[in-house]
């Protein structure tokens, strides 16, 4: 039973490093693409915070070299950081607000790592 609960787990981290990249790339593409990918959704900064913070997740486990987990735990505490009104859900322009600029560029450095992998 061990070995199947390990592979659902790594399972679970496959896919929360997906979601995580995904939300990465989209942020490092600027905030007029991930409004375009949005559609103007009104959360839609609240929701790519979430994506990014669910990267803790990753930081301890074995799928993620440790390179990579000091960029994911670098994104993370970026995001962490950001002041409410930079994701508080009011209006997707919220991705504008200049909190963001440095949670873009460790996106693009934790894309350029992962992809250098």
């Amino acid at each position: 039973m061990e070995d199947a609960d390990q592979i659902d787990l790594d399972d679970s981290l496959q896919n929360c490093l997906f979601y995580f990249e995904d939300a990465a790339r989209t942020l490092a593409a600027g905030p007029e693409h991930a409004v375009r990918q949005f559609k103007g959704h009104f959360a839609t900064a609240w929701e790519l915070r979430q994506e990014i913070l669910i990267g803790a997740s990753l930081l301890g486990w074995s799928g993620v070299s440790e390179a990579l987990q000091y960029r994911i735990e670098l994104l993370v505490a970026l995001a962490t950081n950001l002041p409410i009104e930079a994701w508080e859900g009011s209006d997707a322009n919220e991705l504008f607000h200049p909190a963001w600029a440095d949670v873009r560029g460790a996106a693009s450095v934790f894309l350029a790592e992962k992809g250098a992998e």
